[in-house]
């Protein structure tokens, strides 16, 4: 009986089902290693790594799962397996619905986050990544109606996600996100275990509405959410410094445009962010004094202002960018925050294929013009076969004016790297 009932099912359920799915497999195999250019420094990143991807269409439905595993001799925290995209989604009659772990896109700034503050970063590697690759996926439902020339989408993920960060004290980054203090006898920083928000009331809540001309598109966004990199608190404990990450409620409403200009491309984007939680003005005595006495280095909330500037440019074969930058906390110049009131910079891309794109050379830069430190990356890949490429890069960092300057403390950490991947 149970065989016929088994058999029953499957004739008229399984097969027919399965006959209405087209299904395609893609997958990726990677060795990636690179070297630092100082001989004393650690070994920035060594890992070799699968990614499969499985796609499935049935009518207006669709579904995507991508999965990755990992095995890194540098870092050995980032070692393991790891869900990327798994998601179903829903479209007809101009509407669309997709649940599930995915990532989402906002604005048109390119490598810098303005009102793209929908996904998190993964801050626990940085070699050879472009922006795309540095996203984590959120978990959510996203609405989306289109009319002809105007588009609706909502956001709700009801469970907050984190930025992802370097507690491994073996990767390179720690000692830059959780820089021990010497106190206290030189006794050294642990970071306390501080669940981010979990419970439905802490979920995050986004939406934006696009329109579509032939001279203009031109978005609107508003998210209410969670800082995805926590404010991290200092507090003094027997055993030496306690790093506490703290979440804060934030919210973000910004506006973005991309205007056709012939053969060029003008960029446009701005927003800003209420909640904004940064360190004090504070000397490192200073700090010790308050940690010796019994409190904890809490952290100033400001508003924060964002914008951007850009242009595309496409002449035989080249592709061309440039962005002007601004990063404003309007009332810091009345003192209290160790960040400056104003960060400004530039960036230059350019990159370019040869031999039928065999070969593609670029270069990215991003100079800050207030302390004048850089970060950098220049790369050449050359496809071997349709399937198998190598690459061979560099990714650069300076310090400013008397080392002053976000990229400073990355200085140590330029590396040469090498790239081998194989796509199926």
């Amino acid at each position: 009986m149970k065989k016929a009932v088994s058999a029953f099912f499957l004739w008229w359920v399984v097969f027919p089902l399965a006959a209405q799915v087209d299904i395609e497999l893609h997958g990726a195999v990677e060795t990636f290693h690179a070297l630092p250019f100082s001989r004393d420094a650690r070994l920035t990143d060594s890992r070799a790594s699968f990614t499969g991807e499985v796609s499935a269409y049935a009518g207006d439905a669709s579904a995507f799962v991508s999965l990755s595993a990992e095995y890194n001799g540098a870092s050995p925290d980032r070692s393991g397996f790891s869900l990327g995209e798994a998601w179903a989604d829903w479209g007809a009659g101009g509407f669309s619905l997709r649940l599930g772990r995915q990532l989402l896109s906002w604005g048109v700034a390119d490598g810098l986050i303005l009102t793209d503050v929908v996904c998190p970063q993964n801050l626990t590697a940085y070699a050879g990544l472009d922006f795309a690759g540095s996203r984590l996926a959120v978990d959510g439902v996203k609405l989306r109606y289109s009319f002809p020339v105007l588009a609706i989408e909502g956001v709700w993920l009801p469970l907050f996600t984190p930025a992802q960060l370097p507690e491994d004290p073996q990767n390179p980054l720690h000692e830059i996100f959780y820089p021990t203090l010497a106190m206290n006898g030189g006794k050294g920083a642990f970071i306390a275990n501080a669940d981010p928000p979990r419970t439905i009331a802490d979920g995050e809540y986004g939406l934006r509405v696009s329109w579509y001309t032939p001279v203009l598109d031109f978005s609107v966004m508003g998210f209410y959410g969670w800082n995805d990199i926590p404010f991290v608190e200092k507090r003094l404990i027997p055993a030496g410094i306690e790093l506490t990450p703290e979440y804060g409620r934030t919210i973000t409403t910004g506006v973005d445009a991309g205007i056709p200009l012939g053969d060029f491309l003008l960029r446009l984007e701005a927003a800003w962010t209420g909640g904004g939680r940064y360190d004090r003005d504070r000397s490192a005595e200073e700090t010790a004094a308050v940690l010796l006495g019994g409190q904890t280095d809490d952290p100033v909330v400001k508003h924060n202002l964002k914008a951007l500037a850009g242009i595309d440019w496409n002449p035989s074969g080249w592709t061309l960018s440039a962005q002007y930058y601004e990063d404003l906390l309007p009332d810091a110049h009345k003192g209290g925050t160790a960040r400056s009131w104003r960060k400004n910079g530039i960036s230059l891309r350019a990159a370019k294929g040869f031999f039928r794109e065999t070969l593609n050379l670029s270069v990215w830069c991003y100079l800050d013009l207030a302390d004048f430190d850089t970060a950098g990356s220049v790369s050449a890949d050359y496809a071997l076969t349709d399937a198998l490429s190598l690459s061979l890069g560099s990714d650069f960092f300076t310090g400013g004016i008397d080392n002053r300057g976000t990229y400073g403390a990355y200085k140590d950490l330029s590396c040469l790297w090498f790239r081998g991947i194989f796509r199926f």
